[in-house]
Parts: structure tokens; C-alpha cells; sequence
């Protein structure tokens, strides 16, 4: 194994382009920190000019062979039917019968078929069968959370007029997470991270800046291993190797990627260490997750399905072919709140932290590169990458 100790200095100011759909919005980052994902029910303003009713048109969604139960895919098909049920639309689900592009895309292709005006899918596995299949149906509507249309090489993006994407601004989320892991009282940190994709290094890099701002608002030095394990599954080889860290002792554990949360609650289990999870809330998997940081899909698809049928049933010109960034000023990402296992950081501090990022008068900059010669260095945290 081969170890790469340095020192990294936390400075510079960060551009993010933020949305807001005009729904439910409010000027304080406090009430947007305190939102719950998994009960949010967007209301339209009392002065809104469109009042919606669906007549039953169909939303459909469609998913990976992962289904709903549980993550990212559950999170937005809650979203879905909330909106549906508040608008009268229907809501109709197609999952892939199985795993690759293939399947994918033939959940695509029967959601295309199925009536809908209107297709979302998310992640990783749905841009490569939308890059191709978007143009197939010129006339169908798509939603691309959390990804862009690309090949298979990734030698080639494009998002057709009929397509709108929405990308989440990660560093942020991962900047919550290591203020907060500090100021809790941990010092001596992990980042495991599923594989070197943007958004799980913006994860990361976020999460040092947060690190290094906590260690130098409380005058402490930090220790940080950072590993990307090229898995998103968890597995007993994850857990063994997280074992390893928190025996050398390693305090906490910012999972991020697929379901490595679960390898670092197993090896958790075994040492007492804790774990921060990504994503979605993932706090029942076990007392050992002092909190997760999360992406609010059901917010966000219901706001973009508010903004989209507003609108006049399609995307307009600021959307078509369009990607869009979320983040904290439109309340689309956060810790969450409703159980709040950090000891020492409190929630008061929570709220003034993410009003900060709200208001701008905390930066955060945002890196979708990992190499560490391209990242400013942070004086309170000394990095350790591993490979």
C-alpha cells in the first residue's frame, strides 16, 4: 500500500448556480435546514397564477433492477406519487427486470409507451440508455436526476431539447458533514468513496473543507484517510478493510457511493466507531450513524414536476437540453435533522452553518477532480490518500 501524507489549506470562494422553482421558497437557510425529505409536501405560493390539475395524465418513473424500496429510487418515487396525489396526475412505475443498460433502457422504453408525457429516471445507470433513447421519442418529456446523458465511453454528452437535468451540488452536503464531524468531537477521520465520479469527489473535497473550517474554528488538528474503493456494493472485504481503520484508530467514516454505509456500520459494529452516510437517510441501519448527508429527491421532483406543468406541460427555454445545479438555496440538500445523533454539534449550530452557506457568506469551492496537487491545501487537516 502505498501512502501519501500531506498537508492540505482550506481558502477561496465558490460560483454555484442554484435553482429555485418559485415553490414554497423562503430567505431563511435556517427553516431549509430543518426540511424533512421524507415528509416534504411542496404547496404552491398563495399568489401562484397556475393552478394545476393533472386529470389523471401520467408521470411515470423509471427505475434500475434496485426497485424502490429503499435510497435514492425510493426517495423519488415517494416524491412522484406525493405530487400525483396533491395534482391529480397518476403515477405508474417501471423497474428494469434486470441489471446492465440493456434492461435499463427497456424500462425506459415501456414507461415511452405507456401514455406518459412526462419520464424520470436518475443516476449512473440511466444516463447511458437515455443518451440514445431520448431522441428515439421527440415527443415524451425526460427527467434525468442526479446525471447527465453521456455514451458509453464517456467521450460524448448530450441532452436533448426534450430532456432536462438536474445535478446536485455534493460539496455542500459533504461540507455539512465534516463541520459537523469536527465539531462533534471527531479528529481523526475516514472518507471512503465508491469509485472517482464527480459527484462522490465533490462529496469528499467538501467534506475537507468542512473538516479544515470546524479544526480551525476550534483550534484542533484533524487526520484524514481518504480511499475510493472502486465498489458500490457493500461487502465483507469493504468491511474488513474499514475495520482495519477504525482499529488504527479512525473515528468516523464518511460513506459515500452505492451501499458502503452498511460495510462501515458492520465494521463499526466490531470497533465502536460511527459513520456518516450520503445520499439518503440511512440512519436505520444502525446506532453506529450519527447522521447522513443527504440529497432531497422527493423535494426536488416535486418542485421540477411543479416548475415543468406551470409551465405548460413542458421544459422551457431555460430547461430544455438544459442542466440545472440544486443545492442549499432551494433546500435541496442537507444533514438530516429528524434523528440527530451528534452529541456536541447541536442543531442551532446546524441551522447557522447552513444559513451561512445560504447566504453566501460561507464558500465552499466545488472539485470534481481528486488528484491532491490540483486541490488548495488545509492547514488543520493532514490528508492521508490511500490506494
Amino acid at each position: 500500500m502505498i501512502r501519501k501524507l500531506m498537508s492540505l489549506v482550506l481558502c477561496g470562494a465558490m460560483a454555484v448556480t442554484l435553482c429555485s422553482c418559485g415553490t414554497q421558497d423562503t430567505d431563511t437557510g435556517t427553516s431549509l435546514a430543518l426540511q424533512d425529505d421524507s415528509t416534504y409536501v411542496l404547496k404552491p405560493e398563495e399568489n401562484a397564477e397556475t393552478t394545476l390539475d393533472g386529470s389523471g395524465a401520467i408521470i411515470a418513473l423509471a427505475v434500475d433492477s434496485d426497485g424502490t424500496d429503499t435510497g435514492m429510487n425510493a426517495m423519488l418515487w415517494q416524491g412522484v406519487q406525493q405530487f400525483c396525489t396533491s395534482f391529480n396526475y397518476t403515477a405508474q412505475l417501471f423497474a428494469a427486470d434486470g441489471e446492465g443498460t440493456e434492461a435499463n433502457e427497456d424500462a425506459l422504453r415501456k414507461a415511452a409507451e405507456s401514455g406518459a408525457e412526462l419520464i424520470i429516471c436518475a443516476g449512473q445507470d440511466m444516463e447511458i440508455p437515455l443518451y440514445e433513447l431520448q431522441n428515439n421519442y421527440p415527443t415524451i418529456s425526460y427527467l434525468l436526476m442526479d446525471g447527465e446523458p453521456h455514451s458509453e465511453d464517456y467521450a460524448s454528452y448530450s441532452t436533448a431539447s426534450n430532456t432536462h437535468c438536474v445535478l446536485f451540488s455534493e460539496e455542500q452536503a459533504g461540507y455539512l458533514a465534516g463541520y459537523a464531524a469536527v465539531s462533534d468531537g471527531y479528529t481523526s477521520l475516514g472518507f471512503l468513496g465508491a469509485d472517482m465520479l464527480p459527484g462522490i469527489v465533490r462529496y469528499g473535497t467538501g467534506f475537507l473543507q468542512g473538516a479544515q473550517a470546524a479544526a480551525e474554528q476550534n483550534g484542533v488538528e484533524v487526520y484524514l484517510k481518504i480511499w475510493y474503493s472502486g465498489q458500490y456494493d457493500a461487502s465483507e472485504e469493504i468491511a474488513a478493510r474499514m475495520s482495519g481503520w477504525y482499529s488504527d484508530g479512525t473515528q468516523l467514516i464518511f460513506a459515500c457511493g452505492g451501499t458502503l454505509a452498511q460495510s462501515c456500520v458492520d465494521a463499526a459494529q466490531e470497533s465502536g466507531g460511527h459513520v456518516i452516510a450520503a445520499d439518503w437517510n440511512q440512519s436505520g441501519l444502525g446506532s453506529q450513524v450519527v447522521g447522513s448527508a443527504v440529497k432531497r429527491y422527493s423535494t426536488v421532483v416535486q418542485n421540477q414536476l411543479y416548475s415543468f406543468y406551470a409551465d405548460g406541460a413542458g421544459w422551457n427555454s431555460d430547461q430544455a437540453g438544459q442542466t440545472e445545479r440544486v443545492g442549499v438555496s432551494s433546500g435541496a440538500l442537507g444533514l438530516t435533522t429528524a434523528q440527530w445523533n451528534f452529541i456536541d454539534f447541536s442543531q442551532e449550530e446546524y441551522e447557522q452553518i447552513y444559513a451561512g452557506l445560504v447566504s453566501g457568506s460561507i464558500k465552499v469551492e466545488r472539485y470534481s477532480d481528486p488528484d491532491p496537487s490540483n486541490l488548495p491545501q488545509t492547514a488543520n487537516v493532514a490528508c492521508d490518500y490511500q490506494n
